[in-house]
């Protein structure tokens, strides 16, 4: 009689090529996503706190596992322009003395460099149940939170974050002593907001920016990888309500620019040059297209959908009003006038630097200029940062060349969300390594697309 064999050795066997050839992505997401949990969104991280080490902790040592792929992909794979970006910066600094502002650029390219690696590729199934198991626990820890009631700051309107009006304006942090910070204020159903944060908006975390651009971004791949089945379906019906009733102005805006996108790449014919220019028209136009909405926004603003939507739920605004509360069209403006005046255009270094590094690891929507991640990086290390944009360029016509209309429209969201929302492209937050590799690889990321491209 012939034995059967033990499968607990291939059981681990395939758990650990599982792992090696792009679950670590989804292992690195979900250690983000679960501190996301439990960290409120005006609750400060700073260097040396063991928050501070559990976050940036994994983002360092977890590409160590895959070495030799992440170099690989760094010097003769699709980063090389990021390499290049950290290569010549580096230098830069080093020769400048200016040793604080090199870190950072390490960090960024380590973990993006491991994120788009040849060999990584992630299960959408797997993605849908985290993104599952995300939302539950999420609610689990809302519906056990102490009650708002216990903490009379939460009880009472906060006073409008003051917008910059020059670059040598004050940035008040948020107060760090008081109890219930690290609460989810917003709650899971409408009307549950805490008084401080109204008018009402939903949140399955604490911060309300990462539950409503996580739930965007896997969103993005439910339009790319649904099918009817349970699993799909209900993390699409969930996604959509926490993305929808977060009200996070630049999700809305993102889901406009990728149907959009998505809709023109159909029509157009298949020629990468055209695709590509249409994709940066669209992109390059809507930026310039918020840099001004200000004044849109201004006669519009009686409009209850336009002001929920937009505006916050406020009306009477000023067009001096609306522009400081949108924030980001001055920002874009100030990173550049740093960047025109830096030495030799190659960046101010450590002194934004180190800056980001405190400012950049927080859940808080406090006025940070670390919201726009290109011009931020383009102001701190300035030529050689115009890799990534290289990068970003690249990739887009190499997905238009293999007819991957998707990945050409999620492109177009990912540079929306690194200029209005760079906070998350950190690399110590795993929506920063998943949206590299969406960049990166496009419908190639997925391990069980049998479909292939578009």
């Amino acid at each position: 009689m012939i034995e059967r064999a033990i499968p607990a050795p291939y059981s681990a066997f395939r758990i650990l090529d599982w792992y090696k050839t792009g679950g670590d992505i989804l292992v690195f997401l979900a250690i983000s996503l679960g501190m996301a949990i439990f960290i409120g969104q005006e609750r400060m991280i700073s260097r040396g706190d063991v928050a501070y080490w559990l976050l940036v902790g994994p983002a360092m040592l977890m590409p160590l596992l895959r070495v030799r792929q992440t170099v690989e992909n760094l010097l003769l794979g699709v980063a090389r322009p990021l390499a290049a970006f950290g290569t010549l910066s580096g230098a830069w600094f080093l020769f400048q003395r200016d040793f604080g502002a090199i870190p950072p650029i390490f960090l960024i390219i380590w973990v993006a460099g491991w994120a788009c690696r040849a060999e990584a590729r992630i299960s959408a199934k797997t993605l849908f149940a985290l993104t599952l198991v995300f939302y539950l626990a999420g609610i689990i820890s809302f519906a056990t939170q102490p009650a708002y009631e216990n903490y009379p700051w939460l009880m009472q309107h906060l006073a409008q974050p003051e917008a910059a009006e020059g670059s040598d304006v004050e940035l008040a942090l948020p107060e760090q002593e008081r109890a219930g910070l690290n609460l989810n204020a917003w709650g899971i159903l409408p009307g549950q907001t805490a008084i401080a944060f109204q008018p009402w908006r939903i949140s399955a975390i604490p911060n309300i920016a990462t539950s409503g651009i996580f739930s965007l971004m896997v969103l993005l791949v439910l339009v790319r990888r649904f099918k009817p089945k349970p699993v799909d379906a209900v993390t699409a019906v969930t996604t959509i309500y926490f993305t929808v009733l977060s009200f996070v102005r630049a999700v809305f805006v993102s889901i406009a620019l990728f149907t959009a996108t998505l809709g023109i790449m159909a029509v157009l014919p298949n020629r990468p040059g055209l695709r590509v220019a249409a994709a940066l028209f669209m992109t390059v136009g809507l930026t310039l297209l918020v840099a001004f909405s200000p004044f849109l926004l201004y006669t519009l603003q009686d409009w209850g959908i336009i002001s929920r939507m937009f505006l916050r739920g406020q009306t009477g605004m000023s067009v001096a009003d609306i522009y400081r509360q949108m924030y980001r069209p001055w920002l874009w403006g100030e990173h550049m006038k740093l960047f025109w005046d830096s030495p030799y255009l190659m960046g101010h270094g450590s002194e934004l630097a180190a800056s980001a590094l405190k400012n950049i690891i927080n859940a808080g929507q406090m006025r940070s200029d670390s919201v726009s991640f290109l011009t931020r990086m383009i102001a701190t290390y300035g030529i050689p940062a115009f890799g990534i944009v290289i990068f970003l360029v690249e990739r887009c016509y190499r997905h238009a060349k293999d007819n991957d209309i998707w990945a050409v429209a999620v492109i177009s969201v990912m540079v929306w969300l690194m200029m209005s929302w760079g906070s998350i492209f950190h690399p110590s937050n795993g929506m920063f390594a998943l949206a590299f590799l969406l960049v990166g690889k496009g419908s190639r990321s997925f391990a069980d697309d049998r479909a292939g491209v578009n």
